[in-house]
């Protein structure tokens, strides 16, 4: 294969590997199950040192980018010191004594990785795995009562509570902007019972999409209560990922008075929809790290691109093609490897014995014929 790397992936140092037999933890995926040996003065000491090594490879599975490893040390201190709690539980496979008296040990661990997890959320680095992924949210679909002032107002909070936790999100007025301008668009959102939400997170390629009502229900005696509803879905798929409400008090009064009460039913309802987006993303986890490999200046033809659909596959837990010449793949393994292996049938599959190169900036491979 005759491939060199431009821009090496950065690799956690480390060897460990996720067991495939049966194990009493196989159908809980907040465990990860890893086999790491550690080195101490005595075993108690190289228990300890094997057990932070586990919780080290639980991380490297998240930390791959330059970007990543600048902070690795300080990540690595503050989650290493509660190496105890997120150990569940561990079992001794081997141990020896050196000549000069340091043991080395080898234990099997299963790691509590939603511990793992919410401490690199706090720190950001869930979100920059996740290249910062971006959300529509958008009107209720036609069909479905909401006041559109109100429902606005709850919109940008939305989006201003996303921006604050890393995600990208859109504006509104941007996204009324490409209906408007945007002829076919336009058109379709004359119809009735569309879900504009939906066709604006496919054109802008997001990864989930939010849809909000916010209407005042009418309690009598003058009293009126807001009630915020967000439904959230899987951007490429259109599948629902939960429903959820946030109500304000019951109150009285003017317009004014009303927007008091609908900023409180949106903060009650913010905190709802972000966990059900961490538990969507913390499942897509679970595929993997999420790469994007890019093929520039492809060879025409469908038997090319079969070729290249067939060689991702071959060796990625998920593929999600994004255009003809873009893929996303889900990797429990290292980019190294997966290009290593796939080098070849890409060569004779696809650039049919010419030589390539590619890139390497972490998170995003392009892959193209040298020249």
């Amino acid at each position: 294969m005759k491939i060199r790397a431009i821009l090496l992936c950065v690799i956690l140092a480390g060897i460990s590997f996720v067991f495939p037999q049966a194990s009493q933890y196989m159908q809980d995926h907040n465990i990860t199950e890893v086999e790491v040996q550690g080195i101490g003065s005595n075993m108690q000491n190289a228990i300890a040192d094997a057990k932070r090594n586990a919780i080290a490879t639980a991380i490297g599975t998240y930390l791959v980018s330059e970007q990543e490893m600048q902070n690795y040390m300080t990540v690595k201190d503050q989650i290493l010191s509660k190496s105890e709690g997120f150990v569940k539980s561990f079992e001794l496979k081997d141990k020896s004594k050196d000549p000069d008296g340091a043991w080395t040990v080898t234990i099997k661990a299963a790691v509590t990785k939603d511990m793992v997890l919410n401490d690199l959320e706090a720190l950001g680095i869930l979100m920059s795995q996740l290249d910062n992924p971006s959300i529509v949210v958008f009107y209720a679909p036609k069909g479905e009562p909401y006041d559109q002032r109100f429902t606005e107002q709850a919109i940008n909070m939305i989006n201003q509570y996303f921006t604050t936790n890393r995600y990208d999100v859109y504006d509104l007025d941007q996204l009324n902007a490409m209906i408007e301008d945007d002829m076919s668009m336009k058109q379709i959102s004359i119809g009735e019972d569309v879900d504009m939400a939906q066709i604006l997170a496919k054109k802008l390629k997001s990864d989930i999409y939010v849809t909000v009502a916010l209407i005042l229900e009418d309690l009598g005696n003058g009293k009126k209560k807001a009630k915020a509803t967000a439904k959230i879905f899987n951007a490429s798929t259109a599948k629902l990922l939960g429903v959820q409400n946030g109500y304000s008090d019951e109150i009285y009064g003017n317009v004014t008075a009303y927007d008091a009460n609908i900023d409180q039913a949106c903060k009650k309802l913010m905190p709802l929809i972000m966990n059900q987006v961490k538990g969507y993303w913390k499942e897509q986890l679970d595929k993997g790290k999420q790469y994007v490999i890019l093929f520039s200046k492809l060879p025409a033809g469908r038997k090319v691109k079969s070729a290249i659909l067939g060689v991702l596959q071959s060796e990625a837990k998920e593929v999600k093609k994004v255009s003809t010449e873009e893929y996303k793949v889900w990797l429990n393994s290292s980019i190294d490897d997966y290009l290593d292996k796939i080098g070849d049938a890409i060569q004779e599959q696809i650039y049919q014995g010419a030589d390539f190169d590619y890139t390497n900036r972490g998170d995003r491979i392009d892959i193209f014929p040298v020249k």
